[in-house]
């Protein structure tokens, strides 16, 4: 039996999820670059599937109002957008950490954790409407 689109983009958070483990064991520009690719690549193609829906996603509203706030800065769809802004956020976060300290020992840190938390869980709720809708 052939995965299913929700199947498929768990087995690809799967892998960016190891790509991730491999990075922290053995830090380069190159994996780092693929895992943030991959991540971009994810949430661009939840965007697709949520337009390409014949049904509307429950936080339409929401999602436009986001992109609409962020005016001529959003050039990508909403799920594009927050892996952006998720992406910037620790970016940021890294440069300005210590050496010393810990990532989870900062606020910043604890912060950024919830700026990913909150974003997976939408990412989460839309698999399954996705389901749902039949995807």
């Amino acid at each position: 039996m052939d995965p299913d689109t929700v199947q498929l983009f768990q087995l690809e958070t799967i892998s960016s999820l190891l790509a991730f483990g491999e990075l922290l064991d053995k830090p380069g520009v190159d994996e780092a670059e693929r895992v943030v690719e991959s991540s971009a690549g994810l949430a661009n193609y939840l965007d697709d599937l949520v337009e390409g829906s014949f049904y509307s996603h429950p936080s339409e509203e929401a999602h436009r109002q986001y992109l609409a706030d962020l005016a001529d800065r959003a050039s990508e769809g909403y799920f594009g957008s927050r892996n952006f802004a998720v992406e910037s956020a620790c970016h940021g976060v890294l440069r300005a950490l210590p050496d010393s300290a810990g990532l989870l020992d900062s606020s910043t840190g604890r912060e950024l954790l919830a700026l990913c938390e909150d974003f997976s869980e939408e990412l989460v709720t839309t698999m399954r409407w996705l389901r749902t809708t039949g995807h």
